[in-house]
């Protein structure tokens, strides 16, 4: 029964003791196990404490029950990036007295950290969670399992990759069955280059999304599936568009520009290692048409698409400087680290060798090892050591080429 936790929760929010509620209507130690829900009540005692309390008691459960439905459609709307139902449900369930009670506080601060998280609203999400981790003992097993969840998403979207995977692989399954997590992992895995588990968690995750029916996710699990059978060596090119040619039109059919997009940059990152960069350009411009300027996918896809022209020489020195120009001042304005791959470009189309390498080792190499890109920090520590090799500094070309063995044991021996 719920009904001693209403009265509790109203009497603490009147500023009323339980004798003072009680008074006239029975002992203090009734109403004490009332509340607790320790005990048989009559409904007589319960109408006349909530009539003192100024509510209505069927009211109040009504929209307990309400609320705590409510609660499980947000979660859902979250997993299923269903943005427009998820902020409907916020606003919705914000306005909600209840949702202070012990019952509902945590999960909703837990789904308040994933919604803050959906939106890289990180300083937000840490804020709350360091107020649950003060708590964390006292949590039920279902919400401290989620908290790992929602802790490793944290950790992935802050360069914490390693933390991420270990936070995760530690979910009790016996007390957590919302096997999202298995894409998060899956994303981490294909961070640190592992390519294998990755795709390992991406038939798992992709099993628990179509049973769901969740067509986004499906998408996302499917287009991290392609990208591992291309990490290592190039796969069948045919397959590989037609199953991108298919996850675009489920795109299309669910009006998704940003999936879309996204798809748009795969493909055409995987015609540029393919050394097809008209194919690839071609791409990149379709991904960029897709976005906004202002975001982070915008800039990856106009990096991609600079690149692809200067390999295949296809656009003149001169308008890959203003595309590399633009590009350093979008990622500026952002306060984004993205604008070092556009100070790179700048530096390599102006041939200015040695201040494009000084930037390589002094920083954005540190950028690639912080956030664990463990691809570009291999193709670039190559470019590196063959620089320095190339001109005689022996000792710096050593150095990194036992930094590189270093990164690549570290990687591939489980921690």
């Amino acid at each position: 029964m719920i009904d001693g936790k209403i009265i509790k929760f109203y009497r603490e929010k009147a500023g009323l003791t339980q004798s003072q509620l009680c008074e006239g209507i029975c002992s203090v130690t009734h109403l004490s196990k009332i509340e607790r829900d320790i005990t048989e009540y009559s409904r007589e005692i319960t109408y006349l404490l909530s009539k003192r309390l100024n509510i209505c008691l069927e009211e109040e459960t009504d929209r307990y029950e309400k609320l705590q439905m409510k609660l499980r459609l947000w979660h859902d709307a979250l997993v299923m990036q269903n943005n427009e139902e998820s902020e409907k449900l916020k606003s919705e369930i914000e306005k909600e007295n209840l949702i202070q009670l012990q019952d509902f506080n945590v999960f909703y601060q837990l789904l308040s950290v994933r919604y803050y998280l959906s939106h890289h609203k990180l300083n937000a999400a840490k804020v709350i969670i360091t107020g649950l981790q003060k708590n964390e003992t006292a949590f039920s097993p279902q919400n401290r399992n989620m908290f790992k969840h929602v802790l490793g998403i944290y950790y992935f979207l802050t360069g914490k990759y390693r933390d991420c995977i270990q936070i995760l692989i530690s979910i009790d399954q016996s007390h957590y069955h919302h096997f999202e997590y298995y894409y998060h992992l899956s994303l981490a895995y294909h961070t640190v280059n592992a390519n294998i588990i990755s795709y390992y968690y991406a038939e798992k995750v992709l099993d628990y999304f179509q049973k769901t029916l969740n067509i986004k996710r499906i998408i996302d699990t499917e287009m991290m599936m392609l990208i591992q059978l291309n990490s290592k060596e190039h796969h069948d090119f045919n397959e590989t568009k037609k199953r991108y040619d298919q996850l675009i039109r489920t795109c299309d059919a669910i009006n998704d520009k940003e999936r879309k997009s996204k798809l748009y940059h795969n493909l055409a990152f995987d015609l540029y290692r393919r050394k097809k960069y008209k194919e690839s350009t071609d791409y990149f411009k379709k991904a960029i048409n897709l976005v906004d300027e202002k975001t982070p996918h915008y800039l990856l896809s106009l990096n991609g698409m600079i690149s692809s022209n200067f390999k295949g020489n296809l656009l003149s020195n001169e308008k890959l400087l203003d595309l590399a120009k633009k590009g350093l001042n979008l990622a500026k304005t952002a306060k984004s680290d993205l604008w070092i791959p556009f100070q790179l470009q700048l530096l390599q189309l102006n041939q200015q060798d040695d201040q494009y390498y000084e930037l390589i080792e002094t920083t954005f190499l540190p950028y690639l090892k912080s956030n664990g890109f463990t691809t570009l920090i291999e193709h670039y520590e190559k470019k590196l050591f063959q620089y320095f090799y190339q001109k005689g500094e022996t000792q710096k070309a050593l150095d990194l080429a036992q930094s590189y063995m270093q990164g690549k044991m570290s990687y591939e021996t489980p921690s």
